[in-house]
């Protein structure tokens, strides 16, 4: 851990206020990942020698996060952060507060509002947290709680983490491919239109894309459900096209700013789609390569039966 860069920990009581300000060595997407997945959450988001562990996340408008601090003995201490707005890899705000853990709010305990904010200048990510309380008597009660060395702590186990996932480099740029034995324009259709992506859209037969919407413009957004079909488990998948040439290429950002650029080039015999996208910092690549190819492979069998 390097513990030169730049920190702030300001206390304004007469506005009941906390403005947290940190840098890391990181670029913004991997920062903003570590905020924003459960997976990464559960590694950093404690004071040592607390733990944490996530019961749900769910990252969206509208969304929670339900987690414990675990101490080393067991003692488990419950909180939850209600999103209210999210603008990808530039900031979030949500609703924290303590509770038990069920999830239900601690109404005796203070509750703030949580504005974060994420900017990048060379190699650094500036993290800006604006921590808002009902009143100045919250405040002082969170601060006589432990809040600045707690929050402290806990930033400087998300500069360890960033460290450990190699911070400083560039996302790792992962290719898959496909030739699809079908036309042109099947192959386009079965690509951008939401009748065909519910059709394919799952790495295996376990899993299914209930809905999905394609504005398919440059700057249009894209959305996908992905379900276990035993219900235990779902997520969104969404972004914005950045590039759409029709019948030859497809860009697209995703909501956590890595990109995923789809090409369909005519071969003897068919087309061959061919996708480059960023990998994430949670899984290791290969896992994501696998799973981003059994996608493509399910998109071929559908393609090829039109």
């Amino acid at each position: 851990m390097t513990t030169d860069r730049f920190f702030d920990f300001a206390v304004d009581t007469a506005n009941a206020t906390l403005t947290v300000t940190r840098d890391f060595a990181a670029p913004r997407r991997l920062v903003w990942d570590c905020h924003t997945q459960a997976a990464l959450l559960d590694r950093w988001f404690a004071p040592k020698p607390l733990t944490a562990r996530t019961a749900s996340h769910d990252f969206r408008e509208g969304g929670h996060w339900h987690f414990a601090m675990i101490m080393p003995d067991g003692q488990e201490f419950w909180s939850r952060q209600d999103y209210i707005e999210i603008h990808p890899i530039d900031g979030y705000t949500a609703l924290d507060a303590f509770s038990d853990e069920t999830g239900a709010v601690s109404p005796a305990l203070p509750q703030a509002r949580w504005t974060v904010s994420f900017t990048e200048d060379g190699r650094l990510t500036r993290v800006l947290t604006l921590v808002v309380y009902p009143s100045a008597e919250d405040l002082e009660k969170v601060m006589a709680m432990g809040m600045e060395e707690g929050l402290t702590s806990t930033l400087d186990r998300l500069d360890d983490l960033l460290d450990t996932l190699g911070g400083t480099s560039e996302p790792a740029k992962v290719t898959i491919s496909a030739l699809v034995r079908a036309p042109a324009e099947t192959v386009w259709a079965a690509w951008t239109e939401p009748a065909h992506i519910t059709q394919w859209n799952f790495a295996s037969p376990d899993w299914c894309c209930p809905s999905a919407t394609s504005d398919l413009r440059e700057g249009g957004t894209y959305t996908a459900r992905m379900e276990a079909r035993d219900g235990s488990f779902g997520f969104d998948f969404e972004g914005t096209f950045h590039k759409v040439d029709p019948g030859r290429e497809i860009g697209l950002t995703l909501g956590d700013g890595r990109r995923a650029d789809t090409s369909f080039t005519p071969e003897k015999g068919g087309i061959r789609v061919t996708t480059i996208f960023d990998a994430e910092g949670t899984h290791p690549v290969d896992m994501q390569r696998d799973g981003w190819q059994a996608i493509l492979n399910s998109f071929k069998t559908h393609a090829e039966r039109l």
